[in-house]
């Protein structure tokens, strides 16, 4: 099986903390690489179109367009405008989610926890210049999310299948701007009670 980095060049790296996000920009053609660095590691992730931000990466599309609750390689992530965004080249966990809310300061307010870090602030102050909001934030994918459906419908987390290094590699199919958040949820087993970093890297394919 070929790799899809085979020659290709990292033109961006991003580290990101816990509680925290970062914004990247990702052309259409590129590759996006999400790296749970030390392993066990929720990576909330949302995009948006890089010239339009009233068009973004729909979970609810998602799931309709593929039939699937959970995302995998070789499938196409879809816009609020039915459009494909990116592609899944590569995974090296096969387990993610696409059904939580990003966690947000009410939710830590209901565990007891008021003023904690939470990722959809964060992806908010992230994407602020790109005039996305937080009461218009979009549900994210959450890579490495390890989320289980039981016999009548409820929904159980279950800390994640991710070992260090493990990671999922998109492909841009459209001009977009990404952002990713460290979840730092160390309440539930979301990131086996002990968030780390997640690594963001660009990639120019191989021409």
């Amino acid at each position: 099986m070929s790799d899809p980095l085979s020659g290709a060049l990292a033109i961006k790296a991003r580290q990101i903390r816990p509680g925290t996000a970062l914004p990247v920009e990702v052309k259409a053609g590129q590759l996006l690489q999400i790296v749970d660095v030390d392993g066990k590691q929720v990576a909330d992730f949302v995009a948006f179109n890089l010239t339009d931000a009233n068009e973004f990466l729909s979970t609810a599309v998602t799931r309709s367009a593929t039939t699937s609750l959970i995302p995998q390689q070789g499938m196409t992530l879809y816009s609020n405008r039915r459009r494909p965004m990116f592609e899944i080249v590569d995974d090296t966990v096969g387990r993610h989610d696409m059904l939580f809310a990003a966690c947000d300061p009410v939710r830590y307010e209901m565990l007891g926890a008021s003023d904690h870090a939470n990722c959809r602030t964060a992806l908010t102050t992230a994407l602020q210049s790109y005039g996305a909001t937080f009461d218009h934030m979009p549900d994210p994918i959450n890579w490495f999310m390890y989320v289980t459906i039981k016999q009548r419908g409820e929904l159980e987390i279950r800390e994640p299948l991710a070992e260090q290094n493990d990671f999922v590699l998109l492909k841009a199919l459209m001009d977009v701007v990404v952002a990713v958040s460290a979840c730092p949820q160390d309440l539930t087993p979301t990131n086996a009670g002990k968030p780390t970093d997640i690594m963001l890297r660009v990639y120019k394919a191989a021409e």
